[in-house]
């Protein structure tokens, strides 16, 4: 099976890279939620599954924000050029 890569799909456009934004800073907010919880509160078991959600939903928003384009495992949701 064939992937697609960042010359076979179109970049995604600026309305999505705004909300894109948003959600970075959103999950920007969230991650210094986290921090300051994990300094203060006794450590628990879903602060480790919330840090994972918090940097896989940065990254993928941080990815579309800059570049234009969703990482290399969601170039199939764009569309062709």
């Amino acid at each position: 099976m064939s992937y697609p890569t960042e010359r076979d799909v179109k970049k995604i456009g600026p309305v999505v890279r705004g909300l894109a934004a948003f959600v970075l800073l959103c999950g920007l907010v969230a991650g210094a939620g986290l921090a300051h919880a994990l300094v203060t509160e006794p450590f628990e078991l879903p602060m480790l599954v919330s840090a994972t959600v918090i940097g896989l939903m940065g990254h993928v928003a941080g990815s579309v924000v800059f570049r234009g384009y969703a990482p290399k495992y969601f170039l199939f949701a764009h569309g062709p050029k």
